[in-house]
């Protein structure tokens, strides 16, 4: 199957100077967005908490989000999850905790006026459902619910951490989990079956997978540039790191543009395009070297046109059948994976793009640029000659 005629010539490179401009203002333009404006970081990033609640019938996303928010869980997102008729819906807000600052602050207050300033008292516990403190002469169960009444918490429990005749006590407050199933419960009653799956990310834990998932990324481009290096030569392998860098900055500076959330499987998309956009400009480059030891062309601009039309069928239906594949994702795969599904349909694009208008055009600027040092080291060591010759 031929979209284009076998022979055909196209000069590519005849328009690759304003297009390559014009994809570095672009690059220049993302890396601004993602400096100033930042990134929409999601739970994997930025800490929260996911639940998926199983209903025995389907139950109305506007009411469920409006009870799921009277928890307290900040600004959730409800979607159905599986088949419509499930009544399974997953649930996600970058609520960590439902201990407030401002609960916090009441809770202590309770304790200093009742029994003055404790030995110990911490309430930095991430998940937001325990305080611990101690006191210089024991207290009762009794007197520490007291307390936690005073604080605003009336639902909450006492525990001890050690068992001693001063022990550590464990101020506990209801967690995410208790307050979604008490409330879904007064909503619905018997109609609620329980959660599935609950998970929570603490903003430590958050920055940590955000690191690592910098890294991974910046660890694939070295990756490449070494493989590039080893597999064809100098003039190539700047030109397919240049690519694939085109690539993430751009797709990562469109997140940053809509404020689309950013997290764990957009980091796999943006491998996905980068193994996506490599295959595509390794087989140019192939074709390039190809050509280039046959002979074909007067210069290398030429060989590189040759190259890249030669391939122009197999990139054209190589894109075609991966971003309706992606496009299909992305229109009927639900909001859960939706961002990830057009994080790819960007990669697909701007890989095909790259692949002939950035990766291309560097070879020629290596290209010209090894001669130039060539030829410069070669006039060098003539001087040299000369001067030991005249000496």
């Amino acid at each position: 199957m031929e979209f284009f005629k076998p022979g055909t010539r196209y000069n590519f490179l005849s328009i690759a100077k304003p297009l390559v401009s014009t994809s570095v203002v672009l690059v220049l333009i993302s890396w601004g967005l993602v400096a100033t404006k930042g990134l929409n970081f999601g739970i994997d990033f930025a800490g929260g908490t996911e639940a998926l609640l199983s209903f025995k019938k389907n139950m109305d996303v506007g009411e469920l989000r409006e009870s799921v928010s009277k928890t307290g869980l900040e600004l959730p997102e409800v979607v159905t999850y599986g088949l419509v008729d499930e009544g399974r819906y997953f649930i996600r807000s970058r609520t960590q905790s439902l201990l407030t600052e401002k609960t916090k602050s009441s809770i202590k207050a309770a304790v200093i006026a009742k029994f003055g300033e404790p030995v110990l008292y911490d309430d930095s516990d991430e998940s937001g459902e325990e305080i611990r403190v101690r006191f210089k002469e024991p207290k009762t169960d009794e007197e520490l619910m007291a307390v936690l009444k005073t604080g605003g918490v009336g639902d909450g429990s006492i525990g001890k951490q050690t068992i001693a005749a001063n022990p550590v006590y464990l101020l506990r407050i209801p967690g995410v989990r208790d307050r979604i199933i008490a409330a879904m419960k007064a909503k619905y009653g018997d109609t609620f079956n329980g959660i599935d799956r609950l998970e929570s990310v603490g903003s430590a834990v958050g920055k940590q997978m955000r690191n690592q998932g910098v890294l991974s990324v910046i660890y694939a481009l070295l990756g490449i540039l070494l493989y590039i290096s080893f597999r064809f030569d100098l003039r190539y392998s700047p030109g397919a790191v240049l690519a694939l860098i085109h690539d993430v900055s751009i797709t990562i500076g469109i997140f940053s543009l809509f404020g689309l959330e950013f997290n764990l499987p957009i980091i796999a998309a943006l491998l996905a395009i980068v193994g996506y956009s490599l295959n595509d400009t390794i087989v140019v480059y192939d074709r390039i070297r190809e050509s280039l030891r046959l002979g074909l062309g007067d210069t290398i601009e030429d060989s590189i046109n040759i190259s890249v039309s030669d391939c122009l069928s197999r990139t054209v239906l190589t894109s075609v059948t991966t971003f309706l594949a992606v496009l299909s994702i992305y229109l009927f795969g639900g909001g859960i994976i939706e961002n990830f599904a057009l994080a790819m349909l960007i990669g697909v694009v701007i890989g095909t793009y790259s692949s002939i208008y950035i990766a291309s055009p560097a070879v020629v600027g290596m290209d010209n640029y090894l001669k130039t040092r060539a030829e410069d080291q070669l006039a060098a060591e003539k001087a040299i000659a000369r001067a030991e010759a005249r000496g």
